[in-house]
């Protein structure tokens, strides 16, 4: 059985994130998405609030398990015997940041460490976007899963379009 991991902070998850998640999911029969944790980072959402909304967000996915880990992502991806950690990327900046995180991982871990291009749809997508959108009372549920875009508003303190919608 070929195991992944595609890690991240998913503060929000978007659509992105879902995407490249999806396409992941695709490499492998078993994929981790491990939600970091890191207790010298002071998250916009809840680490209980980003785990759900991942979870939501991907459980049309069988093969895909949501997990929390506060390691180093190779000690993870050695634990659950993985073959390779998945990334994605976006942009040129991506692509150097994961070439480099690639070449340390390989210091720690003997699997590889792959990408997967987001679709060009959501390459302007960050989650730090829909952060900065969010905290300026912005609409974000065109970037963010619908199934928990009421969640992450309410987690960021922006106001779901439904909402203004009705107003």
């Amino acid at each position: 059985m070929k195991r992944g991991v595609y890690a991240g902070s998913f503060c929000p998850v978007t659509n992105g994130h879902v995407d490249a998640i999806e396409k992941a999911a695709r490499l492998v029969d078993k994929l981790y998405v491990v939600v970091g944790v890191n207790p010298s980072k002071r998250y916009a959402m809840s680490d209980e609030a980003r785990f759900s909304a991942v979870s939501k967000a991907v459980a049309h996915l069988p093969e895909v398990e949501v997990v929390f880990y506060g390691g180093m992502m190779t000690d993870f991806c050695k634990s659950v015997n993985a073959d390779v950690m998945i990334k994605s990327i976006r942009n040129a900046t991506d692509l150097q940041q994961v070439i480099d995180l690639a070449d340390v991982n390989a210091d720690f871990w003997q699997g590889e460490t792959v990408f997967v291009v987001g679709d060009k749809k959501w390459r302007n997508v960050s989650a730090s976007l829909v952060r900065e959108l969010a905290f300026l009372g912005k609409d974000v549920s065109a970037y963010v899963p619908a199934c928990c875009a009421d969640e992450i508003c309410r987690a960021l303190g922006c106001e779901p379009a439904q909402k203004k919608d009705e107003a």
